[in-house]
């Protein structure tokens, strides 16, 4: 993790649970949500099958279907989102980029860098998707100033 950025998968995860928060109760479609997100469309199912596969969406077969949040809002926090997708980066991170500390003995920003992760991780768990949503217009969800606001 390089210094207070996420992984784009999580980034990519982010995005799309705060998009089908807009609406919990619809049914949104990979191509619809490839198009209003630009993300990669090989990268975004590969994304919605590790959601599904969290149990944080489900996904409904058939000519109809689609992907749907299957939780509460509110039963959703951003580190249950990075969970989903694997990330751990908050576990490992080193301040100086290492994947351990690189010395025996730990580093000088061993200690203090532990306390901003744990604000990090305590931030990340506190904060649902429920959250998000009440927090006005999705502006959060931009890429290349592509901004989204509800029907």
């Amino acid at each position: 993790m390089s210094f207070m950025n996420f992984s784009k998968t999580t980034e990519y995860a982010f995005r799309i649970l705060s998009y089908m928060a807009m609406d919990e109760r619809k049914l949104y479609i990979s191509r619809d949500i490839h198009k209003d997100l630009q993300i990669p469309f090989r990268y975004l199912r590969k994304q919605l099958t590790s959601l599904s596969k969290s149990e944080l969406i489900h996904s409904v077969q058939g000519k109809n279907g689609g992907y749907m949040i299957s939780k509460p809002l509110e039963n959703i926090s951003l580190l249950d989102i990075m969970d989903a997708v694997g990330d751990n980066s908050l576990e490992s991170s080193c301040f100086f980029g290492f994947q351990t500390c690189a010395l025996k003995e730990k580093c000088t920003m061993h200690t203090k860098w532990a306390l901003v992760l744990k604000s990090i991780k305590d931030v990340l768990t506190t904060t649902s998707l429920s959250e998000l949503k009440e927090s006005g217009p999705h502006s959060f969800i931009s890429n290349n100033n592509l901004l989204f606001t509800k029907n």
